[in-house]
């Protein structure tokens, strides 16, 4: 990955260092949803392989699992007790998931913290993954694994957008078709909200530029 391009990755992601991970994962127990609707807390890898041209990594969920089979995601899942940071749980589930070495990544920061419809209540974990990396997945959670290219993935004009109602509130699902595969729901907004992070990078980085 060109220096520059790093250098913009780092710029577009909220830092963390342990301390504030495990802070961010605390909050998201203590402060998750109403007592009428509790949300489930979870983190995911949002991995970026580190090549000339940089890919994100996305999976295919199994159809046997109860929960969104068949659907694009991120590696990740609920944290568990033994976690100590968020970061924790998306390196712990991506290894379970894609067989993803935690020597094999290196975490950037996050982004923003999203909402599901279903009750999850997510962190986002940005890491660059190693190009020599061969995904070995979990085939009870994963039927396939495969990746888009940065650029493409996180552009807003590639996406297009729809009103769902679902319990009973209208909300807008944005989807991007790639290769067969649909990525859309909590995924698309991921990419989506790292997209905006970016261009947000590129514009204080030129106005600083501009500055000089």
């Amino acid at each position: 990955m060109p220096p520059e391009l790093h250098t913009m990755l780092l710029s577009a992601v909220s830092p963390f260092d342990a301390g504030v991970s495990a802070l961010k994962l605390k909050i998201m127990r203590d402060h998750s949803g109403s007592p009428e609707r509790p949300n489930r807390t979870a983190a995911v890898l949002v991995p970026v392989l580190d090549k000339p041209e940089p890919e994100i990594l996305l999976t295919v969920r199994s159809e046997s699992l109860q929960q969104h089979p068949g659907q694009v995601s991120f590696p990740g899942g609920s944290a568990d007790d033994t976690d100590r940071s968020a970061v924790s749980t998306a390196l712990r589930e991506a290894e379970e998931e894609i067989g993803l070495d935690f020597s094999q990544v290196s975490p950037l920061g996050f982004l923003d913290r999203l909402d599901t419809i279903s009750d999850y209540r997510v962190l986002p974990v940005v890491g660059l993954v190693r190009p020599s990396f061969v995904w070995q997945p979990d085939h009870r959670e994963v039927a396939e694994v495969f990746t888009v290219p940065l650029h493409l993935a996180v552009d807003h004009k590639q996406y297009s957008h729809q009103e769902v109602v679902y319990g009973g509130k209208t909300h807008v699902v944005s989807s991007l078709h790639w290769q067969g595969h649909r990525i859309w729901g909590i995924t698309a907004a991921i990419l989506l909200n790292f997209g905006r992070r970016i261009e947000r990078s590129i514009c204080e980085a030129a106005d600083v530029n501009y500055g000089r």
